[in-house]
């Protein structure tokens, strides 16, 4: 991510006009990581949801759909070109409102976003089935992840990362109180490494798009 994000961040301060972001860099700190995680987190969503509904994005996000049981180490199971688009899809809406620029300084809130982002992706998909009462309407579950990874049933729900809000405003949201009784997708994935990270570069056949 350091090389995409450095351009990202380099073209954005060369780009916006000089003063653009002064009225943002005088808020207060817990006003600027509040906004940074809702705005990263909206941004998110919509990298997230295009990879599904865009043929060319899903090729590369359906390996991380491929597994046929989901823990915590399914977070990993992605493909890089996949993770820079997803992550690039928050980080980016950051940037252009000026909650994060090149430097040292503005570059804190992404970082820092970056990591709670990781750490959710892990907590996300492990393989508990606690539920969390209300709390799953404010705050990202694995209840409510798992669902985004069910094979057959309300496929395409529950993109954001972390707020399940996000989904509820955009018709996306789906929670009930029982879990999928299938994971994974409908078309067949290379078992090596070496083949699932070639496959989004083959013929369009290899995998198709969910919708």
């Amino acid at each position: 991510m350091s090389v995409p994000l450095a351009v990202l961040a380099t073209l954005v301060q060369k780009v916006l006009p000089a003063g653009f972001h002064d009225s943002v860099h005088g808020l207060p700190l817990w006003l600027t990581i509040s906004a940074g995680l809702i705005v990263a987190d909206i941004g998110s969503y919509w990298g997230h949801r295009l990879s599904h509904e865009i043929g060319f994005l899903w090729r590369f996000h359906a390996i991380h759909h491929s597994a046929e049981h989901i823990d915590f180490l399914v977070n990993g199971r992605a493909h890089p070109i996949d993770m820079v688009v997803t992550r690039m899809s928050g980080l980016l809406p950051l940037y252009i409102l000026g909650l994060g620029s090149a430097g040292p300084a503005g570059s804190m809130l992404p970082i820092a976003i970056t990591l709670i982002g990781t750490f959710m992706g892990f907590f996300l998909h492990a393989n508990v089935r606690l539920r969390f009462g209300p709390l799953e309407w404010l705050v990202a579950t694995p209840a409510f992840h798992h669902w985004h990874h069910s094979r057959t049933d309300h496929i395409d729900h529950n993109y954001a990362a972390t707020f399940p809000w996000i989904d509820r405003m955009f018709g996306t949201l789906y929670l009930p109180e029982h879990f999928p009784a299938d994971y994974g997708i409908q078309t067949p994935m290379p078992a090596t490494l070496i083949g699932q990270l070639l496959s989004p570069m083959e013929s369009p056949t290899v995998v198709q798009p969910r919708k």
